[in-house]
């Protein structure tokens, strides 16, 4: 087994990057100046123990090596930058409201297409792999999923892990140093607070470079549709206006006091296993007041874009979700013929709820009362929980 390092250095991490790739150009400096805020946080203030040490450290050697052979692939293959994003589909919401399950249907469609799970953790080409046979990512992705289970068990039960399976691109944003990814398992309060100072413009058209990169590398995607779905995109959805010019955004909605508890116990099941110090009181009281803020952001950019957003609600969607994507495809001014019907039920009847177990939490857990959410969220709750 690895040892762990002695420290998280931003100058030994660019390094090692290096050694393996025999690369030096990362790209855009200004992402690595959160990558410099993120090794502080993670020394001085995550509080991590040997196993967290050495997860994180593989874990940014990984990101700053894919950000090297994406440099050198723009180089060597310059026609990626030529590649047209079609769409987005652009799925936002409180966490634990349904948006997986709408991300995960859109993306049965065989018209639309999703970043999967290995690719956002390896988007960039290994070593000598053929344009179209990235054989090797796919066994590196399903190998973390398994380490991931074997440390969290009860994580299935939360979100449903699957490599082969669409998944949130906010792993390709981790690749700026500019996500809320480090913050949702680790402790990390001086890089959050730098992460919502900055404008994050560059990072969503890296996104978008990204997204070129890997329609490049499975021309068979070329003419479809992208449907991207997290949470994080609340807290910029203006931005993503900006880079994606032609995004429509669906909303799913749910009573936050169910939500808040929700995904603090998503955040404490992967932060266990990386610090001795968890404080889950901390993280409820870090999560309840970031996520309303971010939603009232996204509140007011939908206000005054109202022709690019769609509202779904999590009832709903739970009980009849056909009727919901019929509404969904209605907005969208798309064709839902049989075919993809068929498709979506297939995807509904292989992904019943629960099929993992039952999530269980309590907002007591986290030092959470139901009336300080209510509060947070009365704005939110009056507009979208109360009409229905």
């Amino acid at each position: 087994m690895m040892t762990a390092p002695d420290s998280i250095d931003f100058k030994s991490l660019k390094k090692r990057a290096s050694e393996i790739t025999d690369l030096e150009n990362f790209g855009n400096p200004d992402h690595l100046k959160g990558l410099e805020g993120l090794c502080y946080s993670l020394q001085e203030e995550a509080k991590l123990n040997d196993i967290g040490k050495i997860a994180q450290h593989s874990r940014i050697v990984g990101i700053l090596v894919n950000r090297l052979r994406f440099e050198k692939e723009l180089e060597s293959y310059p026609e990626i930058k030529d590649e047209s994003i079609l769409g987005p589909i652009v799925i936002v919401g409180l966490p634990r409201t349904g948006s997986t399950m709408m991300h995960r249907l859109l993306s049965s469609d065989s018209r639309n297409t999703s970043m999967i799970w290995w690719e956002g953790r390896n988007p960039s080409r290994f070593p000598s792999e053929e344009r179209g046979k990235p054989l090797k990512r796919i066994k590196a992705g399903k190998n973390e999923v398994q380490e991931l289970l074997q440390a969290s068990p009860d994580l299935m039960s939360i979100h449903p892990m699957d490599a082969m399976a669409p998944d949130e691109e906010i792993l390709l944003l981790e690749h700026t140093f500019y996500s809320t990814v480090p913050e949702s398992f680790m402790y990390v309060p001086s890089y959050s607070k730098w992460i919502e100072e900055q404008n994050h413009t560059t990072a969503y058209e890296y996104l978008k470079s990204l997204l070129k990169y890997l329609q490049w590398q499975s021309p068979n995607r070329s003419k479809k549709t992208w449907v991207l779905k997290t949470p994080h995109h609340m807290g910029y959805v203006d931005i993503i206006l900006k880079v994606f010019p032609n995004a429509k955004v669906i909303q799913t909605h749910r009573s936050p006091i169910d939500t808040i508890p929700s995904y603090c116990s998503m955040v404490t099941t992967l932060a266990a296993p990386l610090s001795n110090q968890l404080d889950p009181k901390l993280i409820g009281m870090y999560w309840e007041k970031k996520l309303s803020r971010v939603m009232l952001h996204c509140m007011n950019i939908a206000n005054q874009n109202p022709s690019n957003f769609l509202d779904i609600n999590y009832l709903d969607l739970i009980k009849n979700p056909l009727q919901q994507i019929r509404k969904v495809y209605n907005f969208l001014n798309i064709e839902l013929n049989q075919k993809i019907i068929a498709e979506m039920e297939k995807w509904i009847q292989e992904n019943q709820q629960h099929k993992h177990g039952h999530h269980e939490y309590s907002s007591s857990n986290y030092g959470l009362d139901d009336q300080i959410i209510k509060e947070d969220f009365s704005e939110y709750i009056n507009t979208y929980i109360k009409r229905v």
